[in-house]
Parts: C-alpha cells; structure tokens; sequence
C-alpha cells in the first residue's frame, strides 16, 4: 500500500505529470502564500503586496456576500421583450419585469451556467430571471401575481388620469354662474355657411367671364 502511494507522489512530482486537484489546490495555496508575503514587487517600490495593503490608508468596506458574487460575473446589456429577456438562445422571466418591455437593463450571468440570470438597472439588482419553461409553481404564481397587480395599478393610474383631464377640461365656473354656450355659431348654422361658401366658389370657377366670354349685349327697342 505505500508503495502504491509513494509511486502516485512520484508520478505526480515529475515534469508534466498530472496533479491530483488537492495537490493543485495545496501547491498554489503556497506560491500566492509566497507572492503576496515574501517576494518584492518592483511597482509596489521593492515591497510585498502584503505590506503595501497593510500601509494603505484607504477605508474599507465590507461587501455582503450577494453582492460579492454578482461582482465577479460577466456582465452585458439587453432590452426586455414582451416575452422577458432574450439572451444565449433563452428567454429569461422573472415577475419584477413584467411591465418593463422595452427597458435597457444590465444582465450579470456565469459564463457556462445559463440557470439563471441577474438583472440590474442603473446599478440596482432588480431580480433574478430564469428560462421560460424553467420556473417553478411557486416562481408562476408569483409572475401571474405580480402581472394581475401591475394589471390593477395601471388600471388606477388611467382612471386618475381620465378624473384629472375630466377636471382640467371642465367649464370654469367657479363663480357659481351656470356654464354658458361657447360656439359663436350654431354647429348646424356652421354647416349652411360652410356648404354656401363652397356653392360660391364653384359658381365663380365656372363663370365664363373668366374664360373672357361675355354675354351679347341687347339692343334697347326705341
């Protein structure tokens, strides 16, 4: 048995030979070790990044965890369709985009993973989308509830806006006198004018005094 085992140490030790990923994960564990602590940087004036880091003033601030993980994906832009999200061959879903259709969005998303992806909007995480098809019941449920909401506020919002044209446009009458008339002419008064006016103009085309035919004078009787 350790024969077997120091012959695998020996194998992976040569030249170009594999490494099992928890001899990878120790050897480079050891040379960041070794970079960021012992070895001079000549663009950090002959220190280590560690001494560097340490002799820097700069306050920090801690990143919650969520948001960490959202800063190391790829990231790129797209406008969200009447079906979501199209991205990668995918349509993408999530309820906080329902209503947003032809918004500019930023998306965040992992490189080989498609499961999922992340949606902001001027640098704010709006939702997470997924595939069309790959929602849950529960993540179904939420989109129509959240549509049927959307549905209701937009509903609210067109009946204040009809109330407050209603009001704008309504007779100011404030003084308590009744609303009077405002046509100075009678709309059917309006209509006689107008078709009189046309008759006129048509009779004045076709007069032939225009074409200078003038009628033949008659000769008084004595």
């Amino acid at each position: 048995m350790k024969d077997s085992v120091a012959a695998k140490r020996a194998a992976e030790g040569a030249a170009g030979a594999p490494l099992r990923i928890e001899r990878f994960v120790n050897r480079f564990a050891d040379w960041a070790r070794w970079y960021n602590t012992e070895r001079p940087h000549r663009m950090l004036a002959g220190r280590t990044p560690l001494q560097a880091w340490m002799e820097d003033t700069a306050p920090l601030r801690r990143i919650p965890a969520d948001q960490l993980r959202h800063l190391m994906l790829a990231s790129t832009e797209r406008t969200v369709q009447k079906d979501g999200i199209n991205f990668r061959s995918l349509s993408y879903l999530a309820p906080e985009l329902h209503g947003r259709g032809g918004q500019r969005v930023e998306i965040r998303y992992m490189p080989h993973d498609d499961r999922t992806i992340e949606v902001f909007q001027r640098g704010k995480h709006l939702c997470t989308a997924y595939p069309t098809g790959q929602l849950t019941a529960e993540q179904t449920e939420a989109f129509r509830a959240h549509a049927r909401a959307e549905a209701e506020r937009l509903g609210r919002e067109r009946r204040r806006a009809s109330r407050r044209s209603r009001r704008e446009l309504a007779p100011m009458t404030g003084d308590g006198t009744p609303a009077q008339e405002s046509r100075l002419v009678a709309e059917k008064n309006g209509r006689i004018a107008t078709r009189q006016a046309r008759d006129a103009a048509l009779r004045a085309r076709s007069s032939t005094s225009l074409l200078g035919i003038t009628p033949i004078p008659q000769k008084k009787e004595s």
